[in-house]
C-alpha cells in the first residue's frame, strides 16, 4: 500500500507543528530546573536566544511545508522544508544542550521533546523528498 504525498506531507506538518507547540510551551514555563525557569538573572542566556530561534524555525517549516501541500510553491523548492527542518533540529538540540544543569525540570524536558519531534519530521521530509526525487527520474528501457 503506496501513501499519497499529500498525506505524507500533512503527517509531516502535524509534527513539526507539534514540535513547535512543545517548544513554546518549554519556552513558557518556568521549571527548567527545579528551582528557577528559564529567564531569570542566574540562567544561560544562549538557551533562551536558541530556544526563540528554534521555535521560529519550527513556525518557518510548517508554514513551508503547508505550502507545498497547497501546492504553492513549485516542486524545485522543496529542498527548504528539509533545510529548515534540519537547521531547527539544530537549534533545538544547542538549545537544550547549552543548558544542561543536573538539576532539569520539565520544561528542559519539553525542549528534549520539541527536538526529537523536529528531528522525526525531518526524517520524514527526506524520505518524502527522495521518493519525490525517484519518481522524477527517467529510467532507460
Amino acid at each position: 500500500m503506496q501513501i499519497s504525498e499529500t498525506i505524507f506531507l500533512i503527517s509531516i506538518a502535524v509534527t513539526t507543528a507539534i514540535s513547535a507547540l512543545f517548544c513554546v510551551i518549554s519556552l513558557a514555563t518556568p521549571r527548567w530546573t527545579t528551582a528557577f525557569g528559564l529567564y531569570c538573572s542566574g540562567c544561560s542566556t544562549p538557551s533562551a536566544g536558541l530556544s526563540i530561534v528554534a521555535f521560529i524555525l519550527l513556525v518557518a517549516a510548517t508554514i513551508v511545508i503547508f505550502l507545498l501541500i497547497c501546492r504553492i510553491l513549485p516542486n524545485s523548492i522543496r529542498l527548504l522544508s528539509l533545510t529548515v527542518l534540519l537547521v531547527a533540529s539544530i537549534f533545538t538540540l544547542a538549545s537544550f544542550a547549552a543548558y544542561l544543569n543536573s538539576g532539569t525540570g520539565y520544561s528542559y524536558d519539553l525542549m528534549v521533546v520539541a527536538h526529537f519531534l523536529c528531528y522525526v519530521a525531518a526524517i520524514m521530509a527526506s524520505f518524502w523528498l527522495g521518493g519525490t526525487y525517484v519518481a522524477s527520474i527517467s529510467r532507460p528501457t
